[in-house]
């Protein structure tokens, strides 16, 4: 790939000094409009963009005044306003984090409705430009939701977690198989040998699961081949609670890697079975500290945070549009103690 053309190269071209590229890519009027037409059609010719990030910076060295803000978007597509966020649903909230890291920098961050009414992908890229914001944080699409349309070509875009497949843009998310690798070590170190992994709920993104379920089945490979389990996964339009029982009075496990904790729980109860006096269990998906689980927690502060610092980092290198090698940031979760696993055993005196 060809580097990207620069201001320099367009003055070679022109055979000018910089600054009157500058002033000339700008409309000022102290060039003269046949000279800055030919400038602007060397540079258009050559493919020089100006860095709008770069631009906000020397004008406001220019003005000798602070930049107010640079805005950045953050896109959400639920089908309400604010369906992404608490108490709209449980799913974690990325975008506190997400405004107090932008602040850091000097940047503000303003929340954009794709599915507003009226709303069109060309309509957006509109109203985005026309308020000179370049750089996208794609949140948390609703479930079946996996694809969204925009002018790509005109942005730096991150996208938070895993929800979004296409297109494949730079993304930050939760380190799922980390999480499962944890929990099967925090397990094997407290003595549980038969140690199950339950599918509860369908996923906003398989992947999720699919990375879970890696970290699960090569941890195995640490247990003897007799207490090796075969994962219980949901099925849609099933009597799941059913296939639960059966499934583990088959296999008897001593400890659960769970999606889900809530219906496991409820699961067990017919079978006579209460946490952890007589299974211990592992919540794959931790967000609220305060119900007291065992298992690895992701701050959403941290998460919305990398995802800012990624997407800065693109507007500096003027990084737009679909990447063609699509980097991957990912964040390594907290272990928490909790009341649904037998404690460690404390290390033995000196």
């Amino acid at each position: 790939m060809p580097p990207k053309a620069t201001l320099n190269d367009v003055a070679k071209r022109a055979g000018v000094h910089r600054s009157t590229v500058s002033l000339a890519l700008r409309d000022h009027p102290r060039i003269s409009e046949p000279v800055r037409l030919r400038i602007q059609g060397i540079a258009k010719k050559i493919g020089y963009r100006i860095n709008p990030l770069v631009a906000a910076l020397m004008q406001a060295r220019r003005t000798k005044r602070a930049e107010k803000h640079v805005v950045l978007a953050y896109v959400t597509n639920h089908p309400t306003r604010f369906g992404w966020r608490p108490p709209h649903h449980n799913r974690p909230d990325y975008f506190p984090g997400a405004t107090a890291r932008a602040r850091d920098f000097g940047y503000k961050i303003e929340h954009f409705w794709l599915a507003e009414p009226g709303m069109n992908p060309e309509r957006f890229a509109s109203i985005l430009t026309a308020r000179n914001i370049n750089g996208l944080i794609i949140g948390r699409l609703p479930p079946g939701c996996h694809q969204l349309e925009l002018p790509w070509e005109r942005f730096s875009c991150v996208a938070l977690g895993l929800t979004l497949h296409a297109p494949r843009l730079h993304h930050v998310t939760e380190n799922h198989y980390s999480s499962a690798k944890q929990s099967m070590t925090h397990c094997i170190a407290r003595g549980y040998r038969r140690i199950g992994f339950v599918f509860s709920e369908a996923n906003d993104s398989p992947r999720v699961g699919e990375r879970w379920l890696g970290a699960y089945l090569h941890e195995q490979l640490r247990l003897e081949p007799a207490d090796r389990i075969t994962p219980f996964l949901f099925k849609d339009d099933a009597d799941n609670a059913a296939i639960f029982r059966e499934w583990f009075r088959h296999n008897q496990p001593d400890a659960l890697l769970v999606t889900h904790a809530p219906p496991v729980i409820e699961w067990l109860k017919p079978l006579g079975k209460t946490v952890p006096r007589d299974v211990g269990l592992v919540a794959l998906v931790n967000d609220h500290p305060e119900q007291n689980y065992a298992g690895v927690h992701y701050d959403p502060a941290k998460l919305g945070a990398l995802g800012i610092e990624m997407l800065i980092g693109l507007l500096h290198r003027d990084d737009t549009g679909i990447p063609s090698d699509q980097h991957e940031v990912l964040l390594t979760g907290e272990w928490l103690e909790g009341r649904t696993l037998r404690p460690a055993a404390a290390p033995a005196a000196p």
